[in-house]
């Protein structure tokens, strides 16, 4: 009986919040566990193109380069495709509204999947067309692929980069995308490192503070790192969690972040028919 003590329904609200964007940071602090499977995997089908007889021989430098494709005209992992290949226009607009994604990813696994969800709306979505290039990670070590990436990401209405943990590389979309990430419609990142998290911005729902201690999530994040947890395992945690705190957000961020948690569970799910969803 009677009316809650004041600010009791502010700090729940806050400590809420907090929990979302900590499960979320928190994959990021746990970003060594996570990266660890496909990164395994890489190395794997890397060693498997090798000869028993020169395996001792290939240094690890050399077996990280042996997973891109060479020769004239090829570049990216595990493909001899080239990013312009990968760019898909509308034949016709037709008085539709047209919007450019423009997207980066570790595997070549979505490129098929990608392709065909946005021929599927430009062939049948009578409001809307797509624009779509898409890179390779790897493929940004090449200065030719490097600077159109930036001129794309320039034009783009929706920027989506997945699975970005090489350093190096992390540092070349950061580079790219920040100068422009406030024009963006939308800038989508998929766990990735800290530095490329905090690109995020789907609306109000931003991780600014990704990968670091401001608001006391450092803590939250030790207690919570996922002990010898799979990235799958990682990935279904959060999906979990998103729910249960959408309720204690102000109605304009749980939209925001409802949004986010659909965006990400068309992506995970990777057919043609979930990324159309997703666009």
């Amino acid at each position: 009986p009677g009316s809650p003590e004041p600010g009791r329904e502010t700090m729940r609200s806050t400590g809420a919040a907090l929990v979302l964007f900590a499960a979320l940071v928190g994959q990021c602090a746990a970003f060594n566990s996570a990266f660890s499977l496909p990164r395994a995997a890489a190395r794997s089908v890397a060693s498997a193109a090798v000869s028993p007889a020169r395996q001792s021989a290939v240094s690890p430098t050399a077996a990280r380069f042996s997973m891109v494709a060479t020769g004239p005209g090829q570049s990216g992992l595990f493909t001899g495709s080239r990013p312009e290949d990968r760019h898909i226009e509308p034949d016709e607009l037709n008085g539709r509204t047209k919007f450019k994604v423009v997207y980066v990813v570790l595997e070549s696994q979505y490129q098929s999947s990608m392709t065909a969800a946005c021929k599927r709306i430009n062939a049948q979505q009578e409001g809307v067309a797509v624009e779509c290039s898409g890179y390779l990670l790897e493929e940004l070590r090449d200065e030719k692929n490097f600077e159109a990436f930036k001129k794309e990401v320039a034009e783009a209405n929706i920027f989506i980069g997945s699975l970005i943990f090489v350093q190096e590389l992390a540092d070349k979309v950061v580079e790219a995308v920040e100068p422009v990430r406030d024009d963006l419609d939308a800038c989508i990142v998929f766990p990735s490192m800290p530095d490329v998290m905090r690109l995020q911005k789907i609306g109000s729902f931003e991780m600014k503070n990704a990968g670091t201690s401001k608001g006391g999530l450092g803590d939250f994040m030790k207690k919570n790192k996922p002990q010898g947890a799979t990235f799958e395992d990682g990935m279904l945690k959060l999906l979990r969690a998103l729910p249960k705190v959408l309720k204690y957000l102000p109605n304009e961020k749980a939209k925001d972040a409802r949004a986010f948690m659909l965006t990400f569970q068309y992506w995970l799910g990777g057919s043609p028919e979930k990324l159309e969803a997703m666009l």
